[in-house]
């Protein structure tokens, strides 16, 4: 499987992908792996992650590197999902020990009978990530897993696979054994090869379309599912807000932070009248001010986008919302430029529309 830098559209890496045989291999190792790990104790686990945990933070330069390398985010944003991975790797360390701690709730006075609430690891569990944030997103899901004993096949998306690559490297340096977080290269035909084997759950983030294919083809065996979709954001601005210039900066950068590929990205802004035209006049500034380039530069902040498919997507949206009477602002077009760039788009519908 071929690597491709979106800010250049060159190749950089090559991995060999995964196919359904060497799947089931994998699988059937890690429900090996995971019978020895699951009866350590937290302990072990712990140290584990805790390890993993510093591995990021010493690294951090060179994993934000690859992260920019591969899906075009500002290398300042690559920085800071790293950063802010750290916290949240925190919460799970100290929560862990009370969230899995044995509990008795019932003895009779005699002592002949007791009742317990004991906590036992699923088993072996598929963690299917995103491309947009795969510290921050994947650490979420393979993070609880390890320390409550579950073996992890991880696949990160094809358009992440060199920062799981990574991922899986820190673990098992970390005393993670091998089958017990386990690698998956590829894309969708590799994450339907992982849905048909005996699995104990799956965890997906990722598009609406994909999470129903995946939340059917897991019904059939009765495994635990969480789905992470994408949404539809919006954000209301009141007409007493205290400075419409901050406000519309906030929701600009809430819109095109990580070049608007976030689950929870401003996809829709509603103004009351009464601010309306200083608001859209403030946040067009905004927008026009940004910088678009290459993503290793620390000035940049809109880069490329990930997936070269989404160039056509955006020009699509914006015929759509042209049609409808909108007005665009600024930007909405291909940039002249190798890599997947694309101006920022603004839009806007008259406020006598919304009567």
């Amino acid at each position: 499987m071929q690597v491709t830098n979106p800010a250049t559209g060159e190749p950089i890496a090559e991995l060999p992908e995964d196919t359904p045989a060497t799947i089931a291999d994998k699988v059937e190792r890690a429900r090996r792996a995971q019978q020895k790990w699951g009866t350590a104790p937290l302990g072990e686990r712990i140290a584990a992650v805790s390890r993993f945990r510093r591995l990021l933070a010493d690294r951090r330069e060179e994993l934000a590197q690859t992260l920019t390398l591969e899906v075009g985010k500002p290398n300042t944003e690559a920085r800071n999902e790293l950063k802010g991975t750290l916290p949240r790797i925190d919460f799970f360390l100290e929560n862990v020990g009370r969230a899995v701690k044995e509990e008795t709730v019932y003895e009779a006075p005699t002592k002949d009978l007791e009742e317990r609430i004991e906590y036992e690891p699923l088993g072996v569990v598929a963690n299917i990530s995103a491309w947009n944030y795969p510290y921050f997103v994947g650490s979420n899901v393979f993070v609880p897993a390890l320390l409550t004993g579950n073996a992890v096949l991880y696949k990160p998306s094809e358009f992440a696979s060199l920062s799981g690559k990574t991922i899986s490297e820190l673990l098992h340096q970390s005393g993670v054994p091998d089958d017990v977080f386990v690698l998956a290269v590829g894309g969708g035909p590799v994450g339907a090869a992982l849905l048909e084997q005996p699995l104990n759950g799956v965890f997906f983030t990722g598009s609406y379309a994909t999470g129903r294919k995946i939340a059917s083809a897991a019904a059939a065996r009765l495994m635990k599912v969480q789905l992470e979709l994408g949404g539809k954001d919006p954000v209301y601005v009141c007409d007493d807000v205290g400075d419409v210039a901050a406000a519309a900066a906030g929701v600009a950068d809430g819109a095109f932070y990580n070049a608007g590929q976030s689950c929870c990205s401003v996809e829709r802004v509603y103004v009351h009248r009464r601010i309306y035209e200083p608001f859209v006049d403030c946040f067009r500034k905004t927008v026009e001010g940004f910088v678009v380039g290459d993503p290793m530069e620390e000035a940049t902040y809109i880069g490329p986008l990930t997936r070269p498919a989404h160039l056509a997507v955006l020009e699509r949206q914006i015929a759509d919302a042209k049609s409808k009477g909108a007005r665009v602002l600024t930007g909405g077009s291909r940039l002249d430029r190798r890599g997947n760039y694309f101006a920022p788009p603004w839009w806007w519908t008259s406020p006598t529309t919304w009567s």
